[in-house]
C-alpha cells in the first residue's frame, strides 16, 4: 500500500509530521482527520533517493530482486491476483527503497498500466529482459511460470557470479596483506635500522645498501607513488567509459592467455541463457539478440549480436552465424545446430551454458590453485629480501665482536 508523508495539527500550537499508508492522497487525508489530526500538507513518499540510486551502500540489490521475484512467482501461483501479491512482499521487505519502488508500481496498476508498463517506468532496477518476459507472461497468460523460470535465471546468474568471487577473494586478501606487510617493513621498520647503522659507522652489505635506497624513496616520495595511481586509475576509468577505449580493453582481454578463454566462455555462458529463457517464452530469435544484448559486456560480443540480427534478418540460421563468426568456438555451433535440427533450440542453448559455467567454475579453481603458492613464493622472497637485508649489518657486527 502507498505511503504517504503528512504535516498536521493536533492542537492549535502543537504541529506534528510522519507517514501514514492508505490508497490514495483523500484516503490519506480522511485517515487523518478521522484520529482528529488537521492535515496541512499530505504527498506521496518521495522517490528520489531511488532515482538518484538512492545511497551508493543502501540501493537496492540483485538479490532483492531475485527474492521479490521469487516471492510473486509463489503468490500468483497460489492464486493470489497481482495487487494483493505486491502488497504483501511490500509489507514483508525490509528495504524501505524497495517498499517504495513496489508501492508505486503499485498505485500505476491501479491507474490501469500493466505489470511490465509499471516495472519499465524503473530501467534502473529492471532490465529490458526483465520487462520483455514479464511482457509475454503477460501477453501468453503464464504469468507464473515466466516469474518462475525468471527467478530460476536470476538466481543461476548470482550463483555464477558469486562462485567467480569466491574463487578471487582469497587470492586477493593474500596480495593486500603481502603489500601491507612490506610498505610497514620499509616505511617504519627499516627506517629506524638505518639510523642505528649509521651511528655504528660500519660499512653496509650490497643487499641492506639497496634496501635502504627503497626505504628512502617510498619515504621521500610517496605523494608521487599515490599521485601516479590515482592519475592512472582517472585514466583507466576514462578508458573504460570510452566506447573506443572499452572496445579496445575488452578485445585485449579476450587476447590474454588464460583469461581470455574464461572471458569468453562467461559471456558465452550468460548470452545462450539469456537466449534460452526468451526463446522458451515464445519470443522470437531477433527479438531475442535485441535484448540478450543488453546483458553483455564485451563489446566485440555485442557487435557479433548485431550482425547475427542482420544475418537472421537475411535468412541465415542462428547456427551459420555462429559458423562464420572468429569468436564463438566450433563446440557452440554444433550443439546450435543439433538445436536447430532437433526443433529444441532453447534446450540446446542452455546446455552449453551450463556446460561453460562448469568448465569457468573448473578453471578458475585450477587458477587460484596455481596463484595462491605463486603469490606465497613471491612475497615470501620479497620478505626474506628484507628480512636478510636487516639481518646482514648484525651478522657483520657479531663477528667484529668475536
Amino acid at each position: 500500500m502507498p505511503k504517504f508523508i503528512y504535516t498536521a495539527k493536533t492542537e492549535p500550537h502543537q504541529t506534528i509530521q510522519g507517514d501514514i499508508e492508505a490508497e490514495s492522497k483523500q484516503d490519506a487525508i480522511n485517515k487523518l482527520v478521522k484520529i482528529g489530526y488537521f492535515p496541512l500538507s499530505v504527498q506521496a513518499e518521495d522517490l528520489t533517493l531511488y532515482k538518484h540510486e538512492l545511497w551508493r551502500f543502501r540501493k537496492v540489490s540483485k538479490r532483492d530482486i531475485l527474492i521479490f521475484t521469487r516471492q510473486l512467482s509463489s503468490l500468483i501461483e497460489s492464486g493470489v491476483n497481482i495487487l494483493n501479491g505486491l502488497n504483501i512482499i511490500s509489507n514483508q521487505t525490509p528495504n524501505k527503497y524497495l517498499r517504495a519502488i513496489l508501492n508505486d508500481i503499485t498505485a500505476k496498476i491501479k491507474d490501469g498500466k500493466s505489470l511490465s508498463e509499471s516495472l519499465s517506468i524503473h530501467p534502473q532496477l529492471f532490465s529490458s529482459l526483465y520487462i520483455s518476459l514479464i511482457r509475454s507472461g503477460e501477453v501468453g497468460g503464464n504469468l507464473e511460470q515466466v516469474l518462475k523460470r525468471l527467478a530460476d535465471f536470476l538466481e543461476k546468474e548470482e550463483e555464477f557470479k558469486n562462485s567467480i568471487r569466491a574463487a578471487l577473494t582469497y587470492p586477493a586478501f593474500i596480495v593486500a596483506v603481502s603489500i601491507l606487510t612490506v610498505i610497514v617493513l620499509l616505511g617504519f621498520v627499516i627506517p629506524r635500522l638505518v639510523s642505528m647503522f649509521e651511528d655504528m659507522g660500519q660499512v653496509l652489505p650490497l643487499p641492506t645498501k639497496i634496501l635502504i635506497n627503497i626505504s628512502a624513496v617510498l619515504r621521500n616520495y610517496w605523494w608521487f607513488m599515490l599521485l601516479t595511481i590515482s592519475v592512472s586509475i582517472f585514466f583507466w576509468q576514462r578508458l573504460r567509459y570510452n566506447p573506443q577505449g572499452k572496445f579496445w580493453l575488452d578485445r585485449f582481454r579476450l587476447k590474454l592467455p588464460l583469461l581470455g578463454k574464461m572471458v569468453l566462455k562467461t559471456e558465452i555462458s550468460r548470452l545462450m541463457r539469456t537466449l534460452s529463457l526468451l526463446l522458451s517464452n515464445g519470443i522470437t530469435i531477433i527479438s531475442s539478440l535485441d535484448i540478450s544484448i543488453s546483458i553483455l559486456e564485451n563489446q566485440l560480443l555485442k557487435l557479433e549480436a548485431e550482425n547475427f540480427k542482420d544475418q537472421i534478418a537475411g535468412g541465415l540460421s542462428f547456427s551459420r552465424c555462429l559458423n562464420e563468426s572468429k569468436l564463438f568456438p566450433v563446440f557452440v555451433t554444433n550443439i546450435v545446430t543439433v538445436g536447430e535440427e532437433s526443433g529444441n533450440l532453447e534446450r540446446a542453448l542452455l546446455r552449453i551454458a551450463d556446460d561453460y559455467e562448469r568448465e569457468v567454475d573448473r578453471d578458475l579453481k585450477t587458477l587460484t590453485r596455481l596463484l595462491e603458492p605463486t603469490i606465497i613464493l613471491v612475497m615470501g622472497v620479497i620478505v626474506g629480501f628484507i628480512v636478510l637485508s636487516m639481518l646482514l649489518p648484525i651478522f657483520q657486527i657479531n663477528l667484529i665482536v668475536r
